[in-house]
C-alpha cells in the first residue's frame, strides 16, 4: 500500500462523474496515487462513451485518432525491433480493441491477448487465465496506471513473463511540460481511472524493486497533441485542436532537452 505521505493536489474526473479525487505522494517509491475508497467501483469509470481508447469514436477527430493509431503502430514495431526478433510469444495486457496485437500477428508474430475490462473484471489479483506458458514479451500499453492495487497485483501479472523476459510498458510523464502548463485539467490525470502517476525516476524505480532493467526508452510524440487537445477541451477553449496542437508542440520541443516527453515506451528485461 502506497503512503499518504503528502497530498499532492485534487484533480476532477472531466469524462464522466465531475468529481474531485485528491492525489497522494508516496516518498519512499516518489509515485502519486489517486485516493478512491475501498468499496469504489472501479469498472463503472471505463463505460463513458466519452472514454476513446475504449469506444468507437465517430466524427473528424475519431477518424483522425484511427488513422494516427495506425500510423503509430508502425513506430511502436520499430522501436521494439530488437526485443520483437528475440520473442516468440508475446501477450499484449490490457489489449483494448486488440488492433495492434492483430498488427503484430499479420507480421507474423504469435500475440496473445488479455483485457480485464472484457471480461469485465478489475480485480487485485486479475491475470490472464488458462494460459500455461511464459510469454517471452508482455506488453502494457498506457495500462500500469489503471491497475488496482498495483504493489499486490503486479507479482502475480509477472508470473505470466518469463525469466529473461521484455516487458514494454508506456505511461503518462507527470514532469512534462504540458502537465506544467495544464497543471490541474492535464488530461493525463484521467481519475480515477488512473491510479497511479509516474515520472521516469519512480517508473524505474518500481521496477527496479521487482528486479527488471531498464533497456530501451523512446517518446511517443503524439501524445501530447492528444493529451494537450482534451486538456483544452477541459477548459473549454472553442478552438481545442488549434492550441492543443500549439501546446503538444512546444511541450515535445523542449523535451528533446529534458527528455520529460508527455509519455514514453519503456522497455525492461529481467535481471
Amino acid at each position: 500500500m502506497f503512503k499518504k505521505d503528502t497530498i499532492s493536489h485534487k484533480v476532477k474526473d472531466y469524462v464522466m462523474s465531475n468529481k474531485f479525487f485528491t492525489l497522494y505522494k508516496d516518498y519512499d517509491s516518489g509515485i502519486l496515487w489517486t485516493d478512491v475508497d475501498k468499496s469504489h467501483d472501479h469498472l463503472k469509470y471505463y463505460l463513458s462513451n466519452n472514454y476513446i481508447p475504449h469506444s468507437d469514436k465517430k466524427g473528424l477527430f475519431g477518424t483522425l485518432y484511427l488513422f494516427l493509431q495506425r500510423t503509430m503502430f508502425t513506430y511502436k514495431r520499430v522501436l521494439l525491433r530488437k526485443a520483437l526478433k528475440e520473442s516468440n510469444c508475446i501477450l499484449d495486457y490490457g489489449s483494448g480493441d486488440g488492433k495492434f496485437a492483430g498488427y503484430l500477428k499479420k507480421k507474423g508474430k504469435k500475440v496473445f491477448t488479455y483485457d480485464p475490462l472484457k471480461s469485465n473484471s478489475l480485480q487485485t489479483t486479475d491475470q490472464p487465465q488458462g494460459l500455461d506458458f511464459q510469454a517471452d514479451m508482455m506488453m502494457m500499453w498506457h495500462v500500469l496506471e489503471h491497475i488496482p492495487d498495483l504493489q499486490k497485483a503486479f507479482p502475480h501479472i509477472l508470473e505470466k513473463l518469463n525469466k529473461t523476459g521484455f516487458l514494454v510498458i508506456a505511461v503518462p510523464n507527470r514532469d512534462c511540460f504540458d502537465a506544467k502548463h495544464y497543471k490541474n485539467k492535464w488530461a493525463a490525470w484521467d481519475v480515477p481511472r488512473h491510479l497511479y502517476h509516474f515520472n521516469h525516476k519512480s517508473l524505474v524505480s518500481f521496477m527496479s524493486t521487482h528486479k527488471l532493467s531498464l533497456v530501451l526508452k523512446r517518446p511517443l510524440i503524439l501524445d501530447s497533441f492528444y493529451v494537450s487537445y482534451l486538456s483544452e477541451k477541459y477548459k473549454k477553449n472553442p478552438l481545442p485542436l488549434l492550441s492543443g496542437l500549439v501546446i503538444g508542440l512546444v511541450s515535445n520541443c523542449l523535451a528533446v532537452f529534458t527528455s520529460n516527453f508527455s509519455s514514453s515506451v519503456y522497455v525492461f528485461r529481467r535481471n
